[in-house]
């Protein structure tokens, strides 16, 4: 468990705290010894545009990616949190460097570019405005942000909190889809990370059932399971899933996913009012 902890998190960069680094405790399950290791930050990189229209030009390309505004310190495959921002409107979604030879370019998911190209066309609510003006930004949770975990594997639980800490996400547990009924019925999450495999309900069956709900009808789902086949994505996609990871997992892209569906959640209630 340790050696799997410490793969899953390497790939960060440390961030820089009073004593140098921030320092991350974790215990292995299995053998209940204690290991250390350097928990890093997550970097974002906030784009600015004069308007929609500047933007929807930028993403007129063959390939769904954008220059990078700054290079320095990043690297090919890493993971990063983008803000597109426009004014006072702005989305935020996860996506990785890529080296095109002369220069650094942020690649993006089909799905993510999507969500971008909805954002340039006025078509989807805005995320919170970026804390920055244009270039890096270090990355965390808005203030609050809660997260249930929905998974029967208490080790997976544990490892997943724990990283979700080190962006300041408060997270809740449970090992069943029965359980986590029980939990929202009486409670409220900013997001579910949600296995497919699960005793009694699945995870697909849960989602379903969210999303026929009224109280929770929206409430944005990510899907981090071993089913990880094509057509797995489209029945998580189909049932309402808002992202999917699988697993094993990345890391640095687990995080910039629940980073970037954060603020484009809380960003959405803002704008409601």
């Amino acid at each position: 468990m340790a050696a799997f902890l410490q793969a899953t998190i390497q790939k960060f960069r440390p961030s820089i705290s009073e004593t140098g680094s921030r320092i991350l405790t974790a215990t292995n399950w299995r053998k209940s010894k204690t290991v250390t290791t350097l928990v890093p930050s997550v970097q974002g990189i906030v784009y600015k545009f004069e308007s929609f229209a500047a933007l929807s030009l930028a993403l007129d390309t063959e390939e769904p990616d954008v220059k990078l505004p700054v290079e320095d310190g990043l690297v090919d495959g890493q993971w990063l949190v983008a803000t597109f921002a426009i004014g006072n409107d702005a989305t935020s979604i996860a996506g990785r460097v890529a080296d095109r030879g002369s220069e650094l370019h942020l690649t993006f998911e089909e799905r993510d570019w999507n969500q971008l190209c909805r954002f340039a066309n006025g078509q989807c609510s805005p995320s919170i405005p970026p804390p920055c003006t244009e270039g890096a930004e270090e990355v965390s949770a808005p203030p609050g942000s809660t997260v249930l975990v929905v998974d029967a594997d208490p080790c997976m639980r544990a490892i997943v909190c724990t990283m979700l800490h080190t962006s300041r996400i408060k997270t809740l547990q449970v090992a069943s889809a029965e359980e986590a009924l029980d939990w929202l019925a009486k409670n409220q999450a900013d997001l579910l990370l949600l296995e497919w495999s699960l005793p009694g309900m699945t995870g697909l069956e849960l989602c379903q059932r969210l999303r026929k709900g009224q109280q929770h009808h929206d409430l944005p789902i990510l899907f981090l399971t071993g089913h990880s086949s094509s057509s797995d994505q489209v029945q998580a996609f189909d049932a309402g899933a808002d992202d999917f990871v699988s697993k094993p997992f990345r890391a640095p892209e687990l995080r910039a996913r629940v980073l970037g569906l954060l603020r484009r959640v809380i960003g959405e209630r803002l704008a409601a009012g």
